[in-house]
């Protein structure tokens, strides 16, 4: 009887530090630091990141015969006010699946205060750590710091234990405060190859990587003989290279989110790994990373995935009562859509994997997008219709990198149909939206169709312009007031968010909404077309606005733009490293008519004005003309496309600040 039993006994070169000590000690706090007022480089800084130091390693572990990844992080952060506070509560990410788990050792924390001269230590209490799920694969552990005041600095310090080898922590370099400085290093054996690739836009002060030669002894237990058994041990070296990486950034300003951004962890300066594939000596190269074709296959062949779309086949009857009578091809999948949309309800949640069989989600009337829209592509499948899943990342959870074929890049799924010669893109997780129109989170790049026969990219861009249209006719009183009619039609997503609103709340409630903080009173409403979600909502008013009019002796000055006037430009920096992402067109109409009461007169009116971006990417036009005692004023704002490149920031900006400054002008009239 043989039995052969690998022990790992030694990595050489094995530990935290390498070449150089670590930029940071913990519990090394300098009085320099406490008494510090404010951030040099930005004095408006609520707190500043002094240090973020992490170093993840790879190493044999002798117990459980297996490599595994152990990451290591120290961070400091000093508060300066009173909004600075929230940076003394630390979150740390634990991935797990199956009965395994990412492992939280050596947590230590700290608040470090100045009192009479000397640094006082108020240590983490237990109560002061808890955990909380974030989703189906990630645990969180939250630690929240004692005595933290203005002033103070807080540390932590921990590792993190993972046997799940494609999950190597990334790293971020910029956070929404300054950093002082941020190291990284990371120690990886040959047989690991992971895709690395920097995001964001700051520039690394350094960026090493080094080429370590290390080893390996084995003891190999060799057991003889089945009374008298002996025990004879061989020692066995092996070499191998190690791959050693050092990443530093200093005085990293803070990343200050602008509007129009779909998701701030795409642009936020990081590093992130992706492992590719695994070789060991005399073994074959398992990858990990593949290829799409790779990932199609993989999704093509889940029973949670696309499994659901061809098979049960007890849907088929369902399909079949649902389109009786219908001759048309876009009217049954209209009639689908709606029965989805109608029996079940979205429970907030974003899934690539359906959780449950289509008969639980009809049964249980909600479910996950992935349980929603893989049960509307059965059905649709069972109608006999072409139908693809489409896997996508929503705005919140980052655009996809079609370089790097990860399924972890995805976490939503909607469906395509093809019928007639043309396809169609539906989602029904969104009762109040039109067929045909994705819901504005799945607006995001492109998405990635699945098919036994391969896959294909799937632009999601609007094919529909959101549009606002006012159509005001108002008399001026002699008291200064306007009086008269007010209709809204809103079609695209601006009529899907009025919908959301006007149906979470009763009419009267709606309607104060509306008002809000205006000098308005309503004295009739009329909504029309809330349930017809095929068409534009219209809100219709009867209304006298008050206090709207300036009035300086006997000189009136009226903004004639009652609703949806840009009074402040939203881009603020001079400079954006990052796209301007609108998700979808827009435009907003106002259309005005003011009857003058005898004695005022037109003292001033604003000039017309044209102005049109290049490419026609935006355009604005104003006009303010006098026909007898009547005012008639047009507004016209486009934006006539959905993302607009750095290149093209200064002109958007500058197209901003001009439309801000013609819609401040003023009619100016006089009362004789």
């Amino acid at each position: 009887m043989k039995l052969f039993h690998f022990l790992l006994c030694s990595i050489l070169s094995v530990g935290l530090l390498y070449g150089q000590k670590p930029p940071i000690k913990f519990g090394d706090i300098s009085i320099e630091d406490l008494k510090m007022k404010s951030y040099e480089k930005d004095s408006s800084a609520a707190a500043v990141v002094l240090a973020d130091y992490g170093e993840s390693i790879i190493e044999y572990n002798q117990g459980k015969e297996e490599f595994e990844i152990k990451f290591e992080r120290i961070q400091r952060i000093k508060i300066f006010t009173k909004d600075g506070l929230e940076h003394a509560n630390f979150t740390i990410p634990l991935y797990h699946s199956g009965g395994d788990s990412e492992k939280l050792a050596g947590l230590k924390a700290a608040t470090y205060n100045l009192e009479n001269g000397k640094v006082v230590e108020t240590k983490m209490k237990n109560d002061g750590v808890f955990k909380e799920k974030f989703d189906s694969n990630i645990d969180i552990t939250k630690v929240t710091l004692p005595n933290v005041r203005e002033g103070s600095i807080v540390e932590i310090t921990y590792k993190v234990n993972s046997d799940f080898l494609f999950n190597f922590q990334d790293w971020e370099f910029q956070s929404t405060i300054p950093i002082v400085l941020s190291e990284y290093r990371a120690r990886i054996p040959e047989y690991f190859n992971y895709d690395k690739y920097m995001q964001g836009y700051v520039v690394l002060d350094v960026n090493e990587q080094t080429q370590t030669p290390g080893s390996i002894n084995f003891v190999t237990r060799e057991r003889e003989g089945d009374r008298n058994v002996q025990t004879t041990f061989t020692q066995q070296k092996i070499e191998f290279q190690e791959k050693r990486f050092r990443w530093v950034a200093k005085n990293v300003p803070a990343f200050k989110a602008e509007p129009y951004i779909t998701s701030s962890r795409d642009y936020t300066s990081k590093i992130n790994f992706e492992l590719a594939y695994t070789q060991f000596p005399n073994s074959p190269i398992k990858r990990y990373m593949g290829s799409w074709d790779d990932i199609n296959k993989q999704y093509a062949e889940s029973d949670d995935f696309f499994g659901v779309v061809s098979g049960n086949g007890y849907l088929k009857k369902t399909a079949d009562e649902i389109t009786a009578g219908i001759t048309d091809s876009e009217q049954k999948l209209i009639a689908l859509t709606n029965y989805v949309k109608q029996n079940v309800a979205w429970d907030g949640t974003s899934r690539k994997f359906s959780s449950q069989n289509p008969r639980k989600t009809l049964d249980e009337k909600k479910g996950s997008s992935a349980d929603i829209n893989l049960l509307l592509a059965s059905l649709l499948d069972k109608a006999g219709f072409s139908v693809y899943p489409v896997l996508t990342s929503t705005r919140d959870h980052g655009f996809i990198r079609e370089a790097t074929p990860v399924s972890s890049q995805f976490n939503y799924v909607i469906c395509m149909v093809a019928f007639d010669n043309k396809s169609m893109l539906l989602d029904a997780t969104e009762k109040l939206l039109p067929i045909g129109m994705l819901p504005e989170r799945c607006l995001n790049g492109s998405g990635f169709a699945v098919s036994k026969s391969g896959y294909k990219w799937v632009p999601l861009q609007s094919k529909t312009k959101s549009k606002i249209t006012v159509n005001a006719d108002l008399t001026l009183t002699t008291s200064a007031d306007l009086t008269g009619k007010l209709q809204i039609d809103r079609s695209g997503y601006d009529a899907l968010a009025c919908r959301k609103k006007y149906f979470s709340k009763d009419e009267a409630e709606y309607v104060k909404d509306f008002v809000g903080s205006r000098s308005w009173e309503i004295t009739k409403t009329e909504i029309v077309n809330a349930k017809e979600i095929h068409q534009p909502i219209k809100e219709k008013y009867e209304l006298a606005v008050s206090e709207h009019i300036m009035a300086a002796g006997n000189v009136y000055y009226l903004n004639p733009l009652l609703l949806y006037r840009i009074s402040e430009n939203p881009f603020k920096l001079e400079n954006r490293e990052y796209p301007v992402d609108f998700s979808s067109p827009f435009e907003r109409i106002f259309m005005c008519r003011i009857t003058l009461p005898e004695g005022f007169l037109v003292d001033e009116l604003p000039q017309a004005k044209v102005m049109v971006l290049p490419e026609n990417a935006g355009r604005y036009t104003y006009s303010v003309t006098q026909a007898g005692n009547v005012l008639n004023i047009v507004s016209n704002f486009q934006i006539n496309k959905s993302i607009f490149v750095q290149a093209e920031y200064p002109n958007l900006r500058e197209f901003y600040n001009q439309v801000v400054a013609k819609q401040a002008e003023q009619v100016v009239l006089k009362k004789k």
